[in-house]
């Protein structure tokens, strides 16, 4: 067996690994479909990493590699796809609290696009997919949609509308108790006023805290309300939850 192993060119290569034996070698060669074509892409691939300065060849049998190769390669790629990468935060809501929470989560907005995210099916990709297959099972129980077997869970289209009203509900009478005030949940058509005292994030998303020295609203929160901080505010609410707020804008009679 040692004479075969050390005429035979894949076994040969094989052995000149530390650690790999005759029998480990031939053990090998035998599992292979064709050991030649395994050894040529090998050699293409160690030949690439020569060229690039991350490997060294001893001789027309050995190369040496270098014991961080891995961790040169994972440079490697940041390196060249840094620009292309781009983070963003989709939720402020771990998936354990999401799975189970009533109001609306990221993963219910997943849920009911046509397109979904991208997903791999190894470490948080499938993390994400248990969560998403759970979440439909709670929405079930809790009353916001109907299993009609066969993997079929069905939900309104106005799913995401009611949980977040829930959920903005449950949180604004919470913060208005803490301070005296009575709730005043924002109705479409009506107006909306008081000091903006800052936001508060929920699984819904972030939301403004207005308080008029009586009553306390919640409404979603937007990038312009950055600069009226602590400033007394109004607008009008829309369908939707929304405000069309009047910065700047005189309150008087329209003629």
């Amino acid at each position: 067996m040692v004479k075969f192993v050390a005429r035979h060119e894949f076994c040969r290569h094989f052995v000149a690994i530390p650690g790999v034996g005759p029998v480990t070698a031939l053990s090998f060669m035998t599992a292979i479909d064709d050991p030649e074509a395994f050894i040529r892409s090998h050699v293409r691939r160690l030949e690439a990493l020569r060229r690039a300065g991350h490997a060294e060849r001893l001789d027309a049998d050995r190369w040496r590699v270098p014991a961080d190769l891995v961790g040169r390669g994972q440079a490697y790629d940041l390196a060249r796809d840094r620009g292309n990468i781009r983070i963003g935060i989709l939720s402020t809501t771990g998936l354990d609290h999401q799975i189970g929470h009533e109001g609306a989560t990221w993963l219910d907005r997943e849920l009911a696009v046509r397109e979904r995210t991208v997903l791999a099916d190894e470490g948080f990709g499938r993390e994400v997919k248990t969560a998403l297959e759970r979440r439909k099972q709670s929405l079930v129980d809790m009353g916001y949609a109907t299993d009609h077997g066969d993997g079929r869970v069905i939900a309104p289209k106005d799913l995401i509308r009611r949980l977040e009203a829930v959920d903005i509900d449950r949180a604004g009478r919470t913060l208005a108790a803490e301070r005296g005030r009575e709730w005043q949940p924002a109705v479409p058509g009506n107006y909306v006023g008081g000091q903006l005292l800052g936001s508060t994030q929920l699984a819904s998303g972030r939301f403004a805290m207005i308080d008029d020295g009586m009553g306390f609203s919640l409404v979603p929160w937007r990038p312009v309300l950055e600069q009226q901080m602590g400033r007394h505010i109004s607008g009008i609410a829309t369908p939707g939850g929304d405000v069309d707020w009047s910065f700047g804008r005189k309150r008087g009679l329209g003629l």
